[in-house]
């Protein structure tokens, strides 16, 4: 066996020798004649100075403090992983858990009522307002947002300097967004009571240009006339009778008194307050921001809108009580 293995060793010996030579005389004709100048070993590097390093200059490099030993041994830490139900195997401690990852989303964010993430660390100082709403409030969940920015702003109070946040009145808006809205006053019983008081006062109107205006403007026309027509058959006409042929029923300035009648009623709600415009949500951020006619010129045309919306529904009440009443006169006539 000791003769096998030398002769072995020998043979491998010969064949990286051979190897070697093959490579020297493979270098020795690529360079020519300049061969032996490169076959030299370089001399080592002067150390250098006690200087800080580049990349700690330009901020690529930092240095943490390592963190202090654990002072539990391997046989505590893996009997409390047994018993946890882990297994055996004890986790990488380069890992962080969740607990950890809160406490350093909490630390960048502001609040910094939790204990500090490391041991050893300072507890890091409350955020102010935000904070103690927070504390006071469990159920209501804290903005980080709004717990950096209220936790910059307090800084700049206390230290005198401007507060970069006061030439800004749509932040808190934009914070306010990401918070459910706060719901509407609920309508009072006038303001539910306001489209049946138009309705019926239109309706109304209606009625005395039906029963009074009209047969006497009719009256008026058909005065010492031998055909003289119902008053239902007259508005019975108006559903089968085409209009290039002649309505009995005559014209009267119903249009005028019913134009007059919305701008009393919508004329009662504006200065009583009933109505106030509320702009929506984005424009209301932008309304401050704007030069002077346009916030004025935006809400009344906002106000005006408002207003023609319930003239339409206005309109609407009124041609069904017309459709009603002919209904009514053709059920009469037959």
């Amino acid at each position: 066996m000791s003769t096998a293995a030398a002769r072995a060793e020998a043979r491998r010996k010969a064949i990286l020798a051979r190897g070697t030579d093959r490579l020297a005389k493979l270098t020795t004709s690529a360079r020519g004649e300049d061969a032996p100048a490169y076959l030299h070993d370089d001399p080592p590097l002067a150390p250098l100075p006690n200087k800080p390093d580049l990349k700690e200059f330009v901020g690529e490099q930092s240095r943490l403090p390592t963190p202090p030993a654990r002072s539990r041994t391997a046989s505590d830490s893996r009997s409390s992983f047994q018993s946890a139900g882990l297994g055996g195997a004890q986790p990488d401690p380069s890992v962080w858990s969740a607990d950890q990852q809160q406490q350093l989303l909490a630390a960048l964010m502001g609040g910094g009522n939790g204990p500090p993430l490391f041991p050893g660390q300072p507890q890091l100082p409350s955020s102010g307002p935000s904070s103690n709403s927070s504390t006071n409030d469990p159920s209501t969940p804290e903005d980080p947002l709004a717990a950096m920015i209220a936790a910059m702003t307090s800084q700049q109070n206390d230290s005198g300097a401007p507060n970069p946040f006061a030439g800004m009145p749509a932040m808190s808006g934009l914070m306010g967004m990401q918070q459910p809205a706060a719901p509407r006053p609920p309508k009072t019983f006038l303001q539910k009571l306001m489209p049946v008081v138009h309705m019926v006062a239109a309706w109304m109107l209606f009625a005395y240009f039906v029963l009074w205006k009209e047969p006497e403007a009719y009256d008026a026309r058909a005065h010492g006339s031998i055909l003289v027509e119902g008053r239902w058959k007259r508005w019975a006409e108006l559903g089968w009778k085409n209009a290039a042929d002649g309505w009995g029923v005559q014209t009267v300035p119903f249009f005028w008194a019913f134009t007059t009648l919305a701008i009393v009623l919508h004329s009662w709600r504006i200065f009583s307050g009933l109505d106030r415009v509320q702009t929506p949500m984005l424009l209301s951020f932008a309304l401050p921001h704007l030069p002077p006619p346009l916030p004025s010129i935006i809400v009344n045309g906002l106000k005006y809108l408002q207003i023609g919306s319930v003239f339409l529904d206005d309109v609407a009440g009124l041609l069904v009580a017309i459709g009603l009443l002919i209904w009514f006169a053709s059920w009469v006539v037959d």
